[in-house]
């Protein structure tokens, strides 16, 4: 793709002056994932920027840091030929007004952050981790989506911002439930690795091109389309991309309290695993929600599927929850669907790059006994 033209438009809406957009940048650094509700971009600048009013009147020299402020919202627009895709939303969050300029952003974390949800102390005997999240959203312009809601009881929270709702819950969880922006202002919340282990999506989806013709598996779990890399070809970089068989199974044992006083003591499926990793939770009222967590921790730990990144150019789009589709002629028994975990985007005078963390094959099968690896 040495041939492409890279473009960007990023545009501001400045509490400063009219709203404006403008495309000469250095660099820009993007960062995503599914693990965090933190989504991120940093800007590299000129101090010095000709600014061209809109209605026309003679082009002025302005120092650009003084054009915006920290909190204006912010659109970043990246592609080739003038075919851009909007790589991020959120709000100016710092300036370091050095030479270059360099802007730091985040995405809607901040109005979570921002929000004082609780601003007393809360109990709740009995909620659930969707209720938890549309108080930690509540007064901002983010929506909770959460296709299966999972009860949580004893709730205790002081002066807690909706950023650390976010993090009680997945405290409460054991750290179990994932927790991300998958649009610009839609929080999302549930077990992702027992989707995957599912099946993860059945649309199909007909990939050409550097990835050849055939027909795959389409849309995630999470509803995203899929993409498709072909090692060598649309990739600039996979010597990060690596297997993930693990050789030491892992069953997942939880121990707690019911509401009722009731002691659990809750298996995941690997019977069979000699490593046994316990974990507790005290914040869940149901023996089958704790199985449920119990089973989401053991996929995690036992997934068979890819651990690193791969570096391509800035397009196909992807983001995280996406399916990729690889190829790799050299190791064709890899070929498959995997979940793209994270994404690291680069734009600027390097060219444009996005860095994906490849994680679980779709439809990954949990065998019933390891005979690999030792």
């Amino acid at each position: 793709m040495s041939w492409q033209r890279i473009n960007s438009s990023v545009t501001i809406n400045s509490s400063l002056v009219p709203a404006f957009t403008f495309s000469g940048v250095h660099d820009i650094v993007i960062n995503k994932s599914l693990h965090s509700v933190v989504q991120t971009a940093k800007l590299t600048l000129p101090s010095i920027a000709r600014f061209v009013p809109k209605n026309g009147s003679t082009p002025v020299w302005v120092t650009t840091g003084t054009q915006f402020a920290d909190g204006d919202p912010i659109t970043i627009n990246l592609g080739y030929n003038g075919q851009m895709n909007n790589e991020f939303v959120g709000f100016v969050k710092r300036r370091d007004l050095a030479m270059p300029l360099v802007v730091e952003c985040e995405g809607y974390v901040r109005q979570l952050r921002l929000n004082n949800a609780i601003n007393a102390n809360f109990t709740k005997v009995n909620t659930s981790a969707k209720a938890l999240l549309e108080l930690a959203c509540q007064g901002t312009d983010i929506t909770v989506q959460c296709p299966v809601d999972f009860p949580l009881s004893g709730i205790r929270l002081v002066n807690a911002d909706g950023l650390r709702i976010c993090d009680y819950i997945k405290e409460a969880s054991d750290h179990t439930l994932t927790i991300f922006f998958i649009t610009p202002t839609t929080l999302w919340c549930g077990l992702p690795y027992t989707g995957y282990a599912a099946g993860g999506g059945s649309t199909p989806l007909t990939l050409n091109g550097s990835v050849g013709s055939r027909t795959v598996q389409g849309k995630s779990f999470f509803g995203k389309p899929g993409v498709g890399y072909r090692i060598g070809y649309n990739t600039v970089k996979d010597n990060q991309l690596k297997t993930r068989i693990p050789s030491e199974p892992v069953q997942i044992i939880m121990n707690g309290k019911l509401a009722s006083g009731t002691v659990i003591n809750t298996k995941s499926k690997a019977a069979f695993a000699k490593r046994k990793v316990q974990s507790l939770v005290n914040h869940v009222p149901d023996n089958a929600t704790v199985e449920k967590f119990a089973q989401e921790k053991e996929y995690f730990m036992n997934y068979i599927g890819y651990e690193g990144k791969l570096t391509a150019f800035g397009v196909p789009f992807a983001l995280p929850g996406f399916n990729a589709y690889i190829i790799d002629s050299r190791y064709p028994e890899l070929e498959g669907t995997y979940v793209i975990e994270s994404i690291q985007v680069k734009f600027g005078m390097g060219g444009y790059r996005r860095i994906s963390e490849i994680g679980p094959m779709v439809n990954f099968k949990m065998p019933t006994t390891y005979n690999y690896g030792g």
